[in-house]
């Protein structure tokens, strides 16, 4: 197996040959190491053992330290050394493309000017070329034709890929072999691989860079491609991509053709076939020129071809496959390979690095049953990051006793929480009793690229053949729930004003209880989180009757002017800015902030923090501003976990958002003249057809009521933040004690651990720490989860028929009316850069840390979330036209493009020249 040691080797082994003794002889002896040779090297001596690899060698670290030696000691190496070291203290340094590109280019002519092999280089890779090659191989005159490539030791590891950042060389023939080395080690200081290095935090790889480079001979291919042992396009562990072209690999790799494509299914292991063949015109291939060496690119004498027969297609795939398992890391694999006389070849075997590794846990054997699995949080929260092992201990508690009936865990439930993720088992579900259309009327309708989703796949092909013991007596469990809950919500119901004055009363007591406590450290963890659940279950029923009140309303004014023209966005601007929603009461409260003079004439959040804790703001904006520290400052990035820091702990960072809003002209403003022409515009209709007294009652109660259906998601983040500032402080005295090394660390363990921990001194908190914080680490270079997969690792995708029209304009789904103009910013989290007013938001999807941003956002634009998605939500509470479920907006769309957004039709537009008249950048129609 692959040792993964990075540090250095202190072994002066200069180079290595392969292929390597076969699994049928005697093991060799001293096989390289990864700090010696490299990734790719060390994968070529590895499988060369049991595959047919073409023989080559490789040069280890050590035969290139004399040269990197000699370039620490230029002019070049000491300016780049000065660059690297400040954008690794400060990676927004690295920015400065320019300039560090000027560092890399500057030292790569050094490499090509300066450096030659050494007479002690040139013995030790004429031996090795005759271990290699044979012995009658030499450098001078008979090398034959290879490939030079690198293989640094940061290089293709199952982390971190430099794909097409270091120099290949092709067709290498005795004459140009030592250029070609040159070559390839300068590329080590390749601008492309600098700036990768500086994203990933990679210092030590900049400051102390290593290489080895690869002499193989090469095979001058009849046809030959990639391999890959999943298929990238969709995840799918079953199935091996493989792309051909005639030729060289070069052509494939290199992207000068459009290669064909075949997909292999291999959920059988042994029975697997064809599931699809795109055969493309490939119009060009790369030739080897045997004779002088090189490359050439000519004509394919037939560009419709299948390049490979569909027996080579299966004896392609069928290599993945055995490379996948000989490798025995648990990672699928990137290969190339070659035919060359009906031969096939392997010329590269590396792990593949982007794609999504399941969880062990949740893999199920190839060829079995399969589950389907809908990802709770980014379906319904807009953020994909995993939630610490404590947060999302706390949210799974609260979970199962609002509703009981989702409480089972685990491979046999219907609802999985593990490391950090929250999954929906879809199969569990469609095995109790009113599954089926659970998923068809609730999970299918959250979302239109969602149900698009579901539509893709045949749902028979995820039910269980038995039904697991989690899915047993579901539905009594919710009959058993409804019917103590009926009486409150019968009850709220009629009797809502009631009901609503009782809730408001139930729930500040419970905000003052979470508020009113320093959280001792003494007081049981678990114990505290279970009264204050039980507080709020208490509540929770009156309120459901209520807030249907209000839903009740507004269908039966969507009945009402069902036939009206126009009435649909009118009753979605009425239902904007409703009473008790925190979310727009926040907003109205920000925007008062904002206004103040202590904000507009403060310059710096330093400014702001010294006068704040000075007491040297007025009195009317200290009671302004710790009434929304007090019920507002729970809020913040990923409000849900427990870790996550509150905005009362960044009061400089509330500073800076409170200083961008416009206050003059922003959509809270907006929204409150929005609603009132829509409900005067409704008014006018309802008249028109006799419903006037009807319109004014259910108006009413949509006003009054209708926004408390976000209260629930509010009183969740107090008593989490709750639950936040006692786990910290038994923290700090397990840090005090030596238990834990930083109080952090308390987040990686779940409510029974830290209960426990409280009791026993004994137990062993950095053990638990380790165990619950690896497998989210494993997972951490994953940034954006699918919605839906699946056991065997297939994302399931919606199809949309058509997501751009004749004209070019952009086709999403219609979230929130109205029509805007504007500039974009696209924005990958909330603040990373300024959002300005008038500008339109453009994004992956959005959750409650986001809410600020749409005070200023003219439009928003977002690649995720339905209707009741927060984006959504906020956008219609704001009133900013939006369009969701664009794939790719953030790719598409660059920020300054001028853009008109429709979000009643669901289109956006990109145009080249602003046009007089119409609507103006930032205003809406």
């Amino acid at each position: 197996t692959m040792n993964n040691d990075n540090s250095s080797t202190n072994n002066t082994q200069q180079y290595y040959v392969f292929p390597s003794c076969s699994s049928e002889q005697q093991a060799c002896s001293s096989p390289p190491t990864l700090g010696e040779v490299g990734g790719k090297a060390l994968s070529l001596y590895e499988t060369s053992a049991n595959f047919s690899v073409p023989p080559g060698l490789v040069l280890t670290v050590s035969f290139f330290q004399p040269w990197l030696d000699r370039i620490r000691k230029t002019s070049a190496w000491k300016d780049f050394a000065s660059a690297a070291a400040s954008a690794t203290e400060n990676p927004d340094a690295s920015a400065d493309v320019t300039k560090s590109k000027k560092h890399c280019d500057a030292i790569m002519t050094q490499c090509k000017k300066i450096l030659s092999l050494s007479s002690s280089q040139k013995k030790q890779l004429e031996q090795a070329i005759k271990t290699a090659f044979g012995p009658e191989a030499n450098i001078a005159t008979n090398l034959g034709v290879v490939a030079v490539r690198s293989s640094s030791p940061e290089e293709d590891l199952a982390g971190s890929s430099f794909a097409g950042g270091y120099e290949t060389s092709l067709g290498v023939t005795s004459d140009t072999l030592e250029d070609a080395i040159i070559n390839s080690f300068a590329s080590l200081f390749d601008h492309r691989i600098y700036l990768y290095k500086v994203q990933h935090g990679m210092s030590a790889a900049i400051t102390t860079p290593r290489i080895a480079i690869i002499v193989q001979r090469q095979i001058d291919s009849d046809v030959s491609g990639v391999g890959f042992s999943i298929n990238p396009s969709n995840n799918c562990y079953d199935e091996v991509m493989i792309s051909a072209n005639f030729g060289l690999g070069e052509s494939v790799v290199g992207g000068i053709i459009t290669p064909d494509t075949y997909i292999v299914d291999r959920f059988d292991a042994d029975a697997p076939s064809i599931a699809s063949k795109r055969v493309a015109e490939k119009t060009s291939a790369v030739l080897l020129d045997t004779s002088s060496g090189g490359t050439r690119q000519e004509p394919n004498k037939d560009p419709s071809a299948q390049a490979l027969t569909d027996e080579q297609i299966l004896e392609v795939a069928d290599l993945v496959a055995r490379v996948e398992e000989d490798r025995g890391q648990g990672v699928p694999v990137d290969t190339e390979w070659a035919y060359r006389d009906g031969k096939l070849y392997l010329l590269q075997a590396r792990p593949m690095t982007a794609y999504i590794p399941l969880f062990p846990e949740m893999v199920t054997e190839r060829g079995g049953e399969k589950r389907l699995y809908l990802d709770i949080i980014v379906m319904t929260q807009g953020f994909s990051d995993p939630l610490s092992v404590l947060g999302l201990d706390l949210w799974r508690t609260m979970l199962a006793r609002l509703k009981p009936h989702l409480a089972t865990d685990g491979v046999e439930g219907l609802v999985w929480n593990l490391h950090g993720r929250e999954y929906m088992n879809v199969s569990n579900m469609m095995a109790t009793t009113g599954g089926e259309a659970m998923v068809s009327k609730v999970f299918r309708s959250y979302d239109k690229s969602i149900d698009r989703a579901f539509a893709s796949i045949d749902l028979e092909d995820y039910k269980p053949s038995t039904t697991p013991e989690g899915a047993k007596g579901t539905l009594w469990k919710q009959l058993s729930q409804l019917w103590l809950m009926l009486p409150k919500m019968i009850h709220g119901l009629y009797r809502r004003e009631e009901v609503m004055a009782g809730y408001i009363e139930g729930t500040q007591a419970i905000i003052d209880k979470c508020y009113s406590d320093d959280c001792p450290k003494d007081e049981p963890f678990a114990d505290t989180y279970v009264a204050l659940l039980d507080d709020y279950v208490g509540v929770t029923p009156s309120i459901m009757g209520a807030v249907l009140s209000g839903m009740i309303s507004r269908w039966r004014l969507h009945r009402l002017f069902s036939k009206c023209e126009g009435a649909n966005d009118y009753l979605i601007s009425m239902c904007m800015d409703l009473n008790g929603n925190p979310t727009s009461e926040m907003g109205h409260l920000m925007v008062k902030l904002a206004s103040f003079p202590e904000i507009q004439e403060t310059n710096s959040k330093e400014e702001f923090l010294q006068k704040l804790n000075e007491d040297a703001f007025s009195t009317e904006f200290m009671n302004a501003y710790n009434d929304y520290i007090k019920r507002f400052g729970v809020r913040g990035m990923r409000e849900i976990d427990a870790a996550t820091p509150r905005t009362y702990e960044n009061q400089g960072g509330l500073f800076e958002t409170l200083k961008q809003i416009d206050i003059k002209n922003n959509q809270i403003i907006n929204v409150r003249q929005r609603r009132d022409t829509a409900y005067q515009e409704l008014l006018k209709m309802a008249k028109d057809i006799g419903k006037e007294k009807q319109f004014v009652h259910h108006a009413g109660v949509i006003q009054s009521l209708l926004g408390y259906r976000e209260h629930p998601k509010y009183m969740i983040v107090v008593m989490i933040d709750r639950m936040r500032r006692q786990a910290l402080n038994i923290a700090q005295d397990f840090v005090a004690h030596g238990r834990l090394e930083s109080v952090d660390q308390i987040f990686y363990l779940n409510i029974d651990q830290v209960t426990e921990a409280q009791r026993n001194p004994d137990l062993d908190l950095l053990a638990l720490v380790k165990a619950g914080v690896e497998p989210i680490q494993k997972v951490s270079h994953v940034k954006n989860w699918p919605v839906l997969i699946d056991s065997r690792g297939k994302i399931i995708r919606g199809i949309r028929e058509e997501t751009e029209a004749a004209d070019g304009t952009l086709l999403g789904d219609p979230i929130s009316p109205g029509l805007v103009r504007g500039r974009a910013k696209v924005l990958m989290s909330p603040y990373e850069k300024p959002l300005e007013s008038g500008e339109i938001l453009v994004t992956r999807f959005t959750e409650p840390s986001w809410t600020p941003l749409f005070i200023n956002a003219a439009g928003v634009v977002l690649e995720v979330g339905g209707p009741t998605q927060h984006g959504a939500i906020i956008a219609r509470e704001y009133g900013i036209p939006c369009v969701s479920g664009l794939d790719d907006a953030t790719k598409l769309i660059k920020d300054g493009d001028f853009l008109e957004v429709d979000g009643s039709e669901g289109t956006v537009k990109i145009i080249t020249e602003e046009t007089e008249g119409g609507v103006r950048n930032g205003d809406k129609k």
